[in-house]
């Protein structure tokens, strides 16, 4: 759809004699965005007031001797020096001055900076808090639980068996108090939420259920995918068990206190010493491992149905024996408790059934026992998991991915309010006019202020006049005489305007006037001039996608470096780097009678060499996030590089037939080979040497 739009000032609502009303602006419907945006506003109007008062304490508190000592004295010599009479002339002075400041930066292009700076900003503040988590390194625990079994699992409501499935998640806070929380939430940003693990398949309608299939959550699977299978914990998360088991593992790492109680300061990553940071012993964790059992059936997920849970700390698995097993009571959601179940294993229950058949008429006589639902767990605790280079840089990328979910987590953690249409209906109608308010309020805030920040250059160079004209005249005229004469002005106008002011005639209204919108007459020309001043969230939507592309590259800059660091120092990569691959068209089974060029086509992919394998992903950013490879070739047996074949000479072109590298080895399906084309030479040559390497290697060994 092409769209032609001519936009055209209209000049009546400053210039005419009978200015047209400016229309009021639409009213937003409730909306929980909105607020949470209303409030960031006002967040970002505090923070402009203390960087404000911040500004003033550090001028006078001494930081700075030689700012403060001139300070001092510029202060006691204007105040012994100046005449108080002119004193009205210090404020004006003081905002003219500012606004010629603020006139400098718009004219060098650097007025959309305040606006632009915070994406960057932002991306800094969360670098720092990432790196204040791994500036020491927090050794790595694996928590492993298994052999997962439920018993006298029935629904709330009826009593029967049902389709349960079992969720398990680490809470690093499970056992701490609201003071712990708060400190451990300032040196640690991984502690904020709780982590998932996975998650059962449910085995069908039971109140017995054994649950042998197991779902990775998505950030076990990413983590898994950030750690190359050679390295000794990667290779420790993917290894294979059997299909009729449960083992799940999962990484932690050590905890951090700041209360001079932990571990003593250990060396920093880049070799400093911290203080303000400890490690945390792990029999003092605030940790657990969380087990719920939950309904499968709809309507179950639809109300998030919990049976029950059970909750084992940390500290009880790194304090006795490292590990647990056995059965135990399910309780309520956010419990503290780890009670041993009343039940027994299955051995035991075989070699008693003779007994109790015996002692039945004794047991007709008691009262019958109540079926508490019950699970069977094995959970075990590793200490310490490693401690060579790699898993140095190990712990730094599961601290990374542990941070990244803890924020993702904090952004979509937005409640719902009520859950009847009465209630919904009342929030709506309440939430609306308060949200309304509150951005009527800002908007008045954001629009003042940016009326002396050239936001709007014609409507700031005409208020920056007024006040060079104010200040000029209050510089020849005392303060006192120039504020008797306004106030006396005042009250000489309302004296004539009741007394003296003839009665204004009453004017006609003609028929053209009353087809006349309302809107139209009545307007203020200084109440326009206002309301044309664009707000801060105006100006933040104006420059919103500089202000991407700024963070953007920002962003590039720290995901380049984190990729280098973890290729050469996890990985240990022969080679890496983006190429691009000859992949076959997914409708290339249709094109029989084109061309074998429109077949295939070039995909960019990153690649590398780790050991004997060559690994590629679709981007950089894939390998950065954790994504899983597109796929592998592991250089065993009849491998290497491989010449071009009569039909690669004829689809590719001369151009392309120097940069091209072909590798062939065993891939996911077999013997496997693949087509590449190099950026340029010398990173042709580069990764054939490596593969050359690796292949030559592999069959030496």
């Amino acid at each position: 759809i092409d769209l032609d739009l001519h936009l055209q000032e209209d000049r009546k609502l400053f210039y005419s004699l009978e200015p047209r009303r400016c229309p009021p602006k639409a009213e937003e419907e409730f909306d929980i965005a909105l607020i949470q945006l209303h409030i960031a506003r006002i967040g970002a109007l505090v923070e402009d007031i203390q960087k404000l008062v911040s500004a003033y304490m550090y001028l006078v508190g001494w930081e700075n001797d030689k700012l403060t000592g001139t300070a001092l004295i510029i202060f006691v010599v204007f105040t012994l020096t100046f005449n108080m009479e002119y004193l009205g002339t210090l404020p004006i002075g003081v905002i003219v001055l500012y606004m010629v400041y603020l006139a400098y930066l718009r004219v060098n292009g650097r007025f959309k900076d305040r606006f632009i700076s915070k994406e960057k900003d932002a991306l800094i503040e969360s670098e720092k808090k990432i790196e204040k988590n791994h500036s020491i390194h927090r050794p790595i625990g694996i928590l492993e639980v298994g052999e997962l079994r439920g018993k006298h699992l029935k629904t709330r409501e009826l009593g029967l068996p049902g389709s349960f499935y079992a969720t398990i998640s680490y809470d690093p806070m499970r056992y701490a108090d609201e003071h712990a929380k708060a400190s451990l939430a300032k040196i640690d940003a991984s502690s904020t939420c709780s982590h998932q693990i996975g998650s059962t398949i449910s085995p069908g309608i039971t109140s017995n259920p054994i649950w042998t299939n197991f779902q990775d959550s998505a950030e076990l699977m990413r983590v898994r995918y950030l750690l190359p299978d050679d390295q000794t914990l990667g290779r420790h998360l993917s290894q294979n068990v059997e299909e009729t088991s449960l083992k799940v593992m999962y990484p932690v790492l050590q905890p951090l206190t700041e209360d001079g109680e932990g571990i003593a300061p250990v060396d920093a990553v880049d070799g400093g010493q911290r203080s303000d940071v400890q490690l945390m012993p792990w029999e003092s964790s605030y940790g657990a491992i969380v087990i719920q059992v939950r309904f499968s059936d709809v309507l179950g997920t639809l109300f998030d149905n919990v049976l029950g849970e059970v909750v084992v700390p940390v500290a009880k698995l790194a304090g006795s024996g490292r590990a647990v097993e056995g059965w135990f009571r399910l309780l309520d959601v956010g419990t503290t408790d780890f009670i041993p179940g009343d039940s027994t294993d299955e051995t035991t229950e075989e070699a008693g059934t003779e007994l109790s058949v015996a002692k039945k008429g004794e047991e007709d006589k008691e009262l019958p026992q109540i079926e508490l639902p019950e699970i069977y767990l094995k959970a075990k605790f590793s200490p310490n998991f490693g401690d060579s280079s790699s898993d140095l840089e190990s712990s730094k990328v599961i601290c990374e991915e542990l941070v990244r979910t803890a924020s993702l987590s904090q952004g979509n953690g937005v409640g719902v309010i009520g859950s009847s249409l009465s209630t919904l209906n009342t929030v709506r109608t309440l939430g609306g006019t308060l949200q309304n308010q509150i951005s009527f309020v800002v908007d008045m805030i954001e629009k003042a202020r940016n009326a002396f920040n050239f936001s709007n250059p014609r409507i700031t160079v005409l208020i920056l006049l007024c006040l060079s004209v104010l200040w000029t005249v209050l510089a020849l005229i005392p303060t006192r005489i120039v504020i008797l004469i306004g106030g006396i002005a005042q009250f000489g106008a309302t004296y004539y305007d009741k007394y003296m002011s003839p009665r204004k005639k009453k004017r006609e209204v003609s028929s053209e006037d009353k087809k006349t919108d309302a809107s139209d007459v009545g307007g203020n020309v200084f109440e326009n001039m206002f309301l044309s001043i664009p707000t801060d969230e105006d100006l933040r939507r104006t420059y919103f996608w500089e202000a991407r592309r700024v963070g953007e590259r920002e962003r590039e800059k720290y995901a380049m470096a984190k990729r280098q660091t973890r290729v050469e120092k996890l990985w240990k990569a022969r080679w890496h780097g983006s190429l691009v691959m000859k992949e076959k068209k997914a409708d290339a089974n249709d094109t029989q009678n084109s061309s074998a060029r429109s077949s295939w086509s070039w995909k960019g992919i990153f690649a590398l060499i780790e050991g004997h394998r060559f690994i590629w992903w679709r981007s950089e950013k894939h390998f950065d996030t954790g994504e899983s490879p597109l796929g592998q070739i592991f250089f065993a047996g009849h491998s290497g590089l491989a010449g071009l074949s009569p039909l690669d000479l004829r689809e590719l072109t001369k151009e392309e037939i120097p940069s091209v590298v072909s590798i062939f080895g065993r891939g996911q399906q077999g013997q496997q080979k693949i087509t590449m084309l190099a950026p340029s030479l010398e990173l042709k040559d580069s990764l054939e040497n490596a593969v050359l390497f690796a292949s030559t290697d592999a069959k030496a060994d």
